[in-house]
């Protein structure tokens, strides 16, 4: 039957991985933590279950090209490059001063055997999880809110790091082996990245374009994904002939197609290779941890993580401070950084093979890297009801500059619309379009210039800032119009414009529909669910296209949104029947 055991020990680690996925899920905690405790279960310090341990490995480099790959092809170097000199200086800031601090408790404690061991140890630290991130902002709604618009450029940036960190592994290692290192390994390794580097740059504009374009023309599902493949696999083979490692190769490949007309359709296609082998890799870095290790070293793991999550927290804080004057959403960025990313995996593996990791630093960082990522949306849940807790019952104030290029303390019955987005820019263009008063309370400095130069009234701030409420006068106001994506965000604003102003109307925009009770609670009178109202007209299309009567759509419309509002009462033609 061992021409069978690896079948086996793939069947037994997915099925351990699904059990362990779903646990978590129940639990809200990231479903990668319970991979990493499947790999625990099944792997060598334990059950010993797995019998082909080598080429479990070898499938998870599968894995990790996959993982790395969906990754570039889904990042936006344009969503970067909008906010570049901002994020590029808090990416920066963060990972220079969390390498500094990671290296230097590594040095004071021991753990690095030498200097070269102690800024690699701080370099993996730095990283933070970018699957992790989004995962969390999307399954909250938050991935377009102010912290959110943060959080996801500033793990692209950390990721984008690795273009300078492997190169200098050589370097480190002849650091840590000799007296004195010699740069020209240095030189010579960064000269093989950036001729690399060329190379995909030279294939993302050239050679992708019309190979994607020629096999897509071919109307075929099964070539275009053998496309992906091949191409994927070959850069990341090539990436290792340079010296660099096959991840980055991937992770490189992705980009050369992530501003491609095609990065939709592969990113679709891809992702359930991903999705299944990256699960692999995994749980293969779960049974590399030593339960032993954990119960015998458990306060040095306990010291570890709390001094790991605080020292990335305070410095992330302090870093999105450059991005952000808002200082409850520079506090998030922090939080949201503060755990262990999938590339610090990689660099760990990588330091091990080099001799720059020791197995006590090893053990150490897995056990915080399971910790932390399970810490993290515990955290990332927490921490906004404790702000918003502390802004109303202290009244609060962040610490940026609020300006007003129009009066607004003389305006009456007026809309007070918080966020300027899309949503927010349609509010105002029918607004002004009836001659309706209203001023626009928003954070994002480019908006605010727009405004400016359109002469709209509006108020530079955080609309959770009770000062910048008052300022617009929301004690006169008609009508309060929450825009924002974070719930936690709307709640706050709604309690405090409630209590000054009991008969004001007050509408927001949900994601899920268990966040409709929670506004109801907090004042709001209406609530609107973008992805549901999209529905709804989709809905009209389709049966005015088959030329069903007037009258019979807009009962079948009505019906379904009283099924679907109907837990949301009384809503704002209740509170005035002129209305």
């Amino acid at each position: 039957m061992n021409e069978f055991a690896l079948i086996r020990d793939l069947a037994l680690i997915w099925t351990v991985a699904l059990v362990a996925g779903y646990t978590c899920i129940r639990l809200k905690q990231p479903v990668i933590a319970g991979y990493m405790l499947a790999g625990v279960i099944i792997g060598p310090h334990a059950l010993k279950l797995i019998t082909q341990p080598d080429q479990i490995r070898m499938l998870s480099e599968f894995g990790v090209a996959m993982l790395l790959f969906a990754l570039g092809v889904d990042l936006s170097l344009k969503q970067i490059m909008t906010s570049a000199h901002r994020i590029l200086t808090a990416g920066i800031s963060q990972m220079v001063f969390t390498v500094a601090a990671a290296w230097a408790i590594a040095a004071w404690s021991g753990l690095a055997t030498s200097p070269a061991g102690g800024l690699l140890f701080g370099c993996i630290c730095a990283l933070s999880s970018s699957v992790v991130i989004s995962r969390l902002l999307m399954d909250r709604g938050e991935a377009d809110s102010i912290h959110g618009q943060i959080l996801i450029p500033l793990s692209l940036v950390q990721d984008l790091s690795l273009v300078v960190i492997i190169p200098f592994l050589p370097v480190l290692q002849q650091v840590s082996q000799s007296s004195g290192g010699d740069m020209s390994a240095f030189f010579i390794s960064a000269g093989k990245a950036a001729i690399f580097i060329a190379i995909v740059i030279l294939g993302a504009t050239k050679i992708m374009p019309p190979l994607l374009e020629s096999v897509a023309k071919a109307n075929s599902r099964e070539l275009f994904l053998l496309t992906l493949l091949a191409l994927c696999l070959s850069i990341a083979l090539l990436s290792q002939t340079f010296g660099l490692s096959i991840a980055l190769g991937a992770f490189l490949a992705g980009i050369m197609m992530s501003e491609s007309t095609y990065a939709h359709q592969a990113l679709h296609d891809v992702t359930p290779l991903r999705d299944v082998f990256s699960t692999i890799f995994f749980v293969s870095v779960g049974m590399l941890l030593d339960p032993a290790f954990m119960m015998q070293h458990w306060l040095q793991v306990a010291i570890f993580v709390v001094l790991l999550m605080i020292g990335k927290a305070t410095i992330g804080t302090w870093a999105a401070l450059f991005a952000t004057r808002n200082l409850r959403s520079a506090i998030l960025v922090g939080i949201g950084l503060s755990q262990i990313g999938e590339f610090s995996f990689i660099l760990l593996t990588l330091g091990s093979d080099m001799k720059l990791i020791s197995t006590a630093m090893y053990n150490l960082f897995f056990a915080g890297a399971v910790i932390t990522m399970m810490a993290t949306p515990a955290l990332m849940a927490w921490a906004p009801v404790f702000l918003s807790r502390q802004l109303r019952a202290k009244k609060w104030q962040e610490t940026e500059e609020e300006t007003i290029s129009a009066a607004t303390s003389n305006l009456q019955d007026h809309v007070v619309v918080c966020g300027y987005g899309r949503i927010g820019h349609n509010i105002g263009l029918v607004l002004e379009a009836h001659q309706i008063p209203f001023v626009v309370i928003e954070l994002n400095a480019n908006i605010i210039e727009e405004l400016a130069m359109q002469g709209i009234r509006h108020i530079y701030g955080d609309s959770m800032n009770p000062l910048v409420l008052n300022r617009a006068n929301i004690k006169q106001a008609s009508s309060l119009v929450l825009t924002m994506p974070d719930p936690l965000s709307s709640t706050a604003v709604a309690a405090f414009a409630r209590s000054q102003n009991a008969g004001l109307k007050i509408i927001a925009r949900a994601h899920r529909t268990e966040e409709i009770a929670v506004f109801r609670a907090a004042g709001v009178n209406a609530v609107v669910q973008p992805e549901f109202e999209a529905s709804i007209e989709i809905t009209r299309l389709v049966l005015q296209s088959l030329n069903r009567p007037t009258a019979e759509v807009k009962y079948a419309l009505d019906q379904i949104r009283v099924r679907r509002y109907d837990i949301f009462q009384p809503n704002i033609n209740e509170l005035d029947p002129a209305i």
